[in-house]
């Protein structure tokens, strides 16, 4: 791929990206403009199927992506389609747990780079490091007391956050 398509790639994802982090942090905090259930859920489902897409991006050391970016894309499309099931709106504001979900799964989208280990998006390298901080508070409230809400969180954090394969150059270590 030449360095100007290359680049271009890099912008279109950079920014498609940041938009659906924008999008699901506002619905972790609540906010959802008036949008009705459907709505919200059908803008879910286009950004999980942006994902899905994301997948066709080569695994290619030399190109791209890091070698399990596919494999993260196709998780977190099927985990934000799990999720989209779950959004109902009570008295016209959606559940807590619902919202902490959106937060975990802002954190994990904003961690999406196309430049892999090379560290040269320094907007996701950031939101590694967030997320690293956030999976060592899990592993240690998951020993704590639970109410059902934690445990199913816990479980949605860990298969966000888990790849069960590693590629050579893969920065999700």
């Amino acid at each position: 791929m030449d360095a100007p398509t290359m680049q271009a790639s890099r912008d279109s994802f950079a920014n498609s990206r940041n938009d659906f982090v924008v999008y699901i942090q506002e619905l972790s905090a609540g906010e959802f403009s008036g949008q009705d259930v459907a709505t919200i859920q059908t803008e879910l489902r286009r950004i999980a199927h942006t994902l899905s897409g994301w997948t066709e991006l080569l695994d290619d050391p030399n190109e791209l992506t890091c070698s399990c970016f596919s494999d993260r894309c196709r998780n977190f499309s099927n985990i934000i389609v799990e999720v989209t099931e779950l959004v109902i709106t009570r008295g016209g504001q959606l559940p807590l747990t619902v919202m902490k979900m959106f937060n975990m799964l802002a954190m994990q989208v904003e961690r999406l780079t196309l430049d892999g280990h090379r560290e040269e998006d320094e907007y996701a390298q950031g939101f590694e490091r967030m997320a690293k901080d956030e999976d060592r508070r899990w592993q240690i409230r998951s020993q704590g007391l639970d109410d059902g809400r934690a445990a199913l969180l816990f479980g949605l954090w860990t298969r966000m956050n888990r790849i069960s394969k590693h590629g050579p150059n893969c920065a999700c270590r």
